[in-house]
């Protein structure tokens, strides 16, 4: 039976580190916290407050509500709020992360333990010789890439060995002290990310430790580290009694970093800590005033004293960072800690203004909307269904759209944990099947009979379905549990696209309307009428190639998140709707040029921008011409050998989406501007635009009508060299019957994205009831500002091109100034 394990901590001004703090233990397996707030003024007790309605959190008033009560005082409370159903409970704090390490190696740095007598706390013990400064990742039994090697559990299964002993009453867990890594200023990524430097072993701070304890046998905390127990023993994590230095409560004796330890973030980057201090100081000042006396928490400010002793940066260690994947994941299930901050206005503002901010927080995520439900008669073996979350009258809203929890109960059925699912679906085709979030264990990791699930529902308003997903050894097994209608609410702010920030500063797509996180994740799927509208058009497309005589080939251009996955601070998930529809289209039919990306590394994709480069189009569009059948790829490569590119600072597309707005060095194409082979543009913006090209220098004298999307762009500098006529149609894949015919290409290219994906292009598309629905709602400022970018041409050269039908829709006076 694998122990229940809960978290129980003193945190003060802690928003910024809460949201991070409780995701990551969760991935590591804690299911409950206790918390203790004395006296926040920057939002985190009303973050907590949200926590505690989901669940999560047992929010704790310290005894005679004194704001001002030490952490020894506070854990009184804490103890006496342990939930009984938790079996043990590390007692830490909100700087400090509890990590699973391998149990069959002690990582000491290789070097001799310290003794009692030793001053191993010099400034030389962590600038010694490089030969250290290797990662501790392999002696801390996880490797710093892709979290499937972490195990499940692996912290809870540990931590059962150790108090399988009935004896055992309490677990020291030493520290390793963190620096800051040489961060001046608050860089992004979370903290595990951020801060890989660590001190060595012999740090005489990384001596002491936090404790695990069983509640029922504490009588008191001596201090935050270490319970007095009524019955018991206390052991180090190899399971030895414990040691402690000089007979100093909190101190052990040696360092042991076996099975788990206590990463402590200390002080961070210089920016961060200075804040820190400047807020708890001016808290305690204020509190002193607001109670008549000098708060005793007022002293916790540390001053540049503690930066320098704390700041210990001799050893990297990248064991924590290799939960990143994991913690964000469980992120997404949590409210965004964001939302929840009060902002810093002035030292001495009232109370009640505080109150107040702190209840608004709450308000503007727990909206009072209308909630239908409509629950479908179970089927065995569900014995159970409770949503807990959106409730009748009021939802939680997330960063995405709205956040569902609820319980799901099975009788009579062992189903290991990855085999029990639940799906959503409000868009027909398309579905998202989200994996448990905690099960009712009976020790071997099987459902024993709850399963719980916490997830955000990326939509705001509309119909959602809701079915369990069983697999069993019968097969899959899909039962209808409830439908959702979500109103909308009027008050709530529209979402908007925005960006993701990656490892090294590279930029993703996020919140958008095509879900491109969730694709990404694997959680987004088709079902097989969605795939059989694919097959469907492509079927329909090649029938109709066939009748003009023309070669055809459908070009997807692979998503960002998948060719640069690396830097995504999400772990990518094995199948998205694009793989699928890859999968099923016919043979020759698509270029899904994933792999060939992925082999130009950094070159492939913009940091800031969701499209490929011009180096990248260059390669694809060599690919392209070779599958058409034209000429090789040894031909077309050496087509555009002697191209030349500059270096130039790009925003792109993601990096307008931040502010401030962030800009990233790439290669732009120096040698050659296809505009001055551009002989008509009608300006429009995306859908429905049209542009025209001629070359009478191409490399092929035939024309190519490309119906693409906006990774089409990159692509024209290349294929106006190759083909003596270009016709673009921005589309996103769509066909027009009528165009094709009238232009009578000898190749067409149809070009999507990948997250577009998620539904099948028409054949019955139109290119005039578009212009004429984007150009009847243009403003004066669209209308302006497309002006440079419209070139009229002659009805001779219309005609000869089949695209006079098309210039006659748009309206009069469409090219004059």
């Amino acid at each position: 039976m694998l122990p229940r394990l809960g978290v129980a901590a003193v945190i003060k001004n802690e928003l910024d580190a809460l949201q991070e703090w409780v995701a990551f233990h969760l991935a590591v397996g804690v299911e409950h916290f206790v918390i203790a707030d004395t006296g926040s003024s920057d939002g985190s007790y009303a973050y907590l407050r949200e926590l505690s309605r989901l669940g999560l959190v047992t929010l704790v008033h310290p005894y005679g509500g004194d704001y001002g009560a030490s952490e020894p005082f506070a854990y009184r409370s804490l103890l006496a709020a342990c939930p009984a159903y938790l079996d043990i409970v590390a007692f830490i704090d909100a700087d400090e992360f509890l990590l699973p390490l391998d149990e069959d190696s002690d990582s000491q740095d290789g070097d001799a333990q310290s003794s009692d007598s030793q001053s191993s706390d010099s400034q030389s013990s962590d600038s010694q010789s490089s030969d250290s400064q290797s990662s501790d990742s392999q002696s801390s039994g996880f490797q710093s890439g892709p979290d499937k090697t972490l195990p499940e559990n692996g912290l809870r299964t540990w931590l059962g060995k150790i108090f399988s002993d009935p004896d055992v009453s309490a677990l020291a867990l030493n520290s390793a002290c963190f620096g800051s890594s040489g961060e001046r200023f608050r860089g992004d990524g979370l903290v595990i990310e951020r801060f890989t430097q660590r001190s060595y072993s012999k740090f005489r701070y990384n001596r002491l430790y936090k404790s695990v304890v069983r509640p029922s046998r504490v009588s008191h905390f001596e201090n935050e580290r270490h319970a007095v127990l009524t019955a018991g023993r206390y052991v180090n994590s190899k399971g030895a009694p414990l040691q402690l230095a000089k007979e100093q409560p909190g101190v052990s004796r040696r360092v042991c970093w076996q099975g788990a330890r206590i990463n402590h973030y200390a002080v961070k980057s210089v920016e961060e800590f200075v804040l820190g201090q400047v807020l708890h100081r001016i808290d305690s000042t204020w509190n002193s005033t607001w109670n008549g006396t000098w708060n005793s928490t007022g002293t916790a400010t540390h001053g540049e004293a503690y930066f320098s002793r704390f700041d210990r940066n001799g050893r990297e260690c990248n064991a924590a960072q290799a939960w990143a994947g994991r913690v964000h994941q469980q992120s997404l299930s949590l409210p965004s800690s964001s939302a929840f901050a009060i902002p810093f206005n002035a030292p001495r503002q009232a109370r009640w203004r505080k109150t107040l901010a702190s209840s608004l927080s709450w308000w503007r995520r727990v909206r009072h909307a209308p909630l239908r439900s409509q629950t479908a008669p179970l089927e065995p073996p569900i014995t159970a269904w409770k949503r807990t979350w959106p409730q009748q009258s009021r939802v939680i809203l997330t960063q995405r759209g709205v956040l569902l929890q609820a319980s799901l109960s099975v009788e009579g059925l062992s189903v290991a944990k990855e085999n029990v699912k639940l799906a959503c679906t409000w868009q027909a085709g398309v579905e998202c099947v989200f994996p448990a979030n905690h099960f009712g264990d009976d020790g071997s990791g099987c459902l024993d009979n709850a399963v719980h699930f916490r997830v955000e529902l990326p939509i705001r308003s509309g119909n959602v379905r809701l079915a369990a997903v069983l697999f069993t050894d019968a097969g899959e097994q899909r039962i209808p549990l409830e439908r959702l209608t979500l109103m909308p609410d009027a008050s709530a702010q529209e979402l908007q696209a925005s960006a993701l920030i990656g490892k090294q500063g590279w930029l993703f797509l996020d919140q958008d309307t095509n879900l491109s996180l969730y694709q990404y994740l694997g959680y987004m799927s088709l079902d097989q009428k969605a795939i059989a509208q694919w097959t469907t058009y492509a079927e329909q497309l090649v029938a109709l190639t066939h009748q003009v005589n023309a070669k055809v080939l459908m070009v997807a251009a692979p998503s960002k998140e998948r060719v640069m996955s690396h830097y995504h601070p999400y772990p990518m998930g094995a199948v998205s709707p694009a793989d699928q529809v890859v999968a099923a289209l016919p043979d020759g039919f698509c270029l899904y040029p994933e792999a060939l990306l992925k082999q130009m590394g950094d070159d492939a994709y913009h940091v800031t921008d969701t499209h490929w480069t011009q180096q990248g189009a260059m390669h694809v569009t060599c690919e392209v011409v070779r599958r058409l059948g034209l000429v090789t790829l040894e031909e077309a490569e050496r087509w555009f050998a002697e191209d030349q590119y500059k270096v130039v600072r790009l925003r792109g597309d993601l990096g307008n989406k931040l502010n401030p707005v962030r800009m990233a060095a790439t290669q732009r194409l120096s040698s050659f501007d296809h505009r001055q082979l551009k002989r008509y543009d009608n300006g429009l913006a995306n859908f429905g635009r049209v542009i025209v090209w001629e070359n009478s220098d191409a490399l092929l004298d035939q024309c190519c009508l490309v119906m693409g999307a906006s990774s089409s762009y990159m692509m024209f500098p290349f294929l106006v060299r190759i083909f003596s006529r270009v016709v673009f149609v921005h589309s996103a894949g769509n066909v027009d019957v009528s165009l094709v015919h009238s232009v009578a290409a000898q190749v067409v290219l149809v070009q999507t994205n990948a997250r577009f994906m998620v539904e099948a292009p028409k054949v019955t598309w139109s290119l005039q009831d578009t212009i004429l629905e984007k150009t009847e709602g243009v403003s004066m400022e669209e209308h302006t500002a497309a002006f440079a970018e419209r070139i009229p041409a002659s009805q001779a050269k219309l005609a000869g091109w089949g695209m006079e039908k098309w210039n006659d829709c748009l309206p009069a006076g469409w090219f004059n100034a």
